[in-house]
């Protein structure tokens, strides 16, 4: 792998190229366009956990920072037009992007990152921008979910080995984590980012001595033999065999037999990845009870997501941590990240589309979370409300009674210059806190009533609603689109 990392700007679509080459052939180059990122969810009123900003605001970096020969060698590789390889090669983002910070909560149709700047820089982001993004939404969303349906008890994400390559692992490790994953498995995660890796046992170490019911004691005995000195975790996985009239036993047996119980530094217990995970673990906790082992660990494993944990609890499940991968590994769509312009120059423009839910709204647009608190019902909601950029300074000075305005859109590079105090607000551990400051919204969407927009508009609303100054702009467009067609 080279030492730079042009290649990963360069991680894009040929269609934008092309196009870039008709705009600098044509005289566009100079034209300032202006795009927003936005999330489409599978289902309404899904929230989204924005991440991945801080990765792509890294693409900047990186173009900025490589020089010009470097990017020349790897343009003239991919390109014919020689007067497009000196643009390219020469060219630093001189724009301006804001958008949502890591941890975010958002919904759909609001803009996550507003990216302005002369049009083949806004172009040829996009699919690096939405390569990025896509994926680690998907997996902090539904780590986020994981988390939630889990009843406080830890989720340690298992899912390097079904991921799809390095990059994706890196990725992943970071979106649990901020979204409360307590712990992870990864060796490389906790080289880069200084986050503790764990591992339990695998059922080849069993069989690697033997298929007995004495190899699976030897197995759990030597394991316990070379960690218990380190106050490393020991977490027998008893389902090789038979789990009840076997592993449990053994388990118990290795306990005892090496002075592991209660007083023991570290965590201990057991594994289960097979079979009933509710009567299983319940039948094994009333072992490891009877037997004084109040304290053991049972952690639960075997494809696990959101609804089987509900499902577990439901019947009385005995756990203490799951270990979660493939839902992490290969999740199920619930996310459309897409990537529309909004202006070009002074004129505001929008995708129109037969389909409703396709159609994007056009201009430069900031979001507003506003709160509300009845005093009498102790009851807290809140919405979202999207304005145009324009509307922003009378907006701010305009009070709601009752209602708290915080602007959410945070301004990260402002005409080719980096807000440095902003960027800080990306990084790993500042990412989390924020995150865990904006469950308060998750639980107020889990609670929710009567929404609370009547106050403001006179009329119930979406949890997302556009300013009326918006929706009058994207009315206009349609009306005129409509009138010539």
């Amino acid at each position: 792998m080279r030492k730079d990392k042009f290649y990963k700007f360069l991680n894009s679509d040929r269609y934008q190229y092309t196009e870039a080459e008709i705009y600098f052939e044509n005289g566009f180059e100079n034209q300032v366009a202006t795009f927003d990122v936005f999330v489409r969810t599978e289902k309404k009123n899904d929230y989204v956990v924005v991440y991945g900003i801080k990765e792509v605001l890294e693409l900047i970096d990186i173009l900025n920072g490589t020089d010009y020969d470097t990017k020349k060698g790897y343009l003239k590789k991919l390109l014919e037009n020689e007067g497009l390889i000196e643009y390219l090669a020469n060219m630093k983002f001189t724009g301006s992007i804001k958008g949502l910070r890591d941890g975010e909560i958002v919904f759909s149709n609001e803009p996550i990152l507003t990216i302005t700047a002369p049009i083949i820089q806004t172009k040829i982001l996009e699919t690096p921008i939405l390569n990025i993004l896509n994926y680690q939404m998907q997996i902090a969303s539904i780590s986020s979910r994981v988390v939630r349906v889990a009843r406080g008890r830890g989720v340690v994400f298992f899912g390097t080995r079904r991921i799809q390559g390095f990059e994706a692992a890196m990725s992943a490790v970071k979106a649990t984590y901020v979204t409360g994953n307590v712990v992870h498995s990864n060796l490389m995660g906790e080289y880069y980012y200084n986050l503790k890796s764990i591992g339990t046992m695998t059922h080849s170490y069993i069989q690697s001595f033997g298929v007995t019911r004495n190899s699976e004691y030897e197995a759990f005995e030597s394991f316990i033999k070379v960690h218990k000195e380190k106050k490393r975790s020991l977490i027998m996985l008893i389902d090789t065999y038979d789990t009840l009239k076997i592993g449990i036993k053994n388990a118990v047996k290795a306990f005892k037999n090496n002075g592991i119980d209660d007083n023991y530094g570290g965590i201990y217990g057991i594994r289960i990845d097979s079979g009933d995970l509710a009567e299983t673990s319940k039948a094994c906790r009333k072992i490891l009870k009877e037997n004084g082992f109040e304290k053991a660990h049972i952690i639960l494993t075997s494809g696990l997501d959101d609804k089987k944990i509900e499902k577990l609890f439901e019947n009385g499940a005995e756990v203490d941590s799951f270990g979660v991968g493939d839902i992490f590994a290969m999740p199920p769509k619930m996310l459309t990240t897409v990537y529309k312009m909004s202006k070009i120059n002074d004129e505001n423009v929008m995708k129109i589309s037969g389909d409703r839910e396709k159609m994007s709204y056009p201009g430069d647009k900031e979001i507003y979370r506003l709160e509300k608190v009845e005093k009498e019902k102790d009851k807290k909601e809140f919405e979202d409300l999207v304005i145009l950029e324009e509307e922003r300074e009378l907006f701010e000075d305009t009070e709601i009674e009752g209602v708290k305005k915080n602007r959410i859109t945070v301004d990260f590079i402002e005409k080719g210059v980096k807000n440095e105090g902003n960027y800080k607000l990306l990084e790993l551990e500042e990412a989390k806190k924020y995150y865990e400051s904006n469950l308060k919204y998750l639980d107020m969407l889990e609670n929710r009533g009567e929404y609370f927009s009547e106050k403001i508009c006179g009329k119930k609303q979406e949890i997302v609603r556009f300013s009326e100054k918006l929706e009058d702009v994207k009315n206009s467009i349609l009306e005129k689109i409509r009138e010539e067609s």
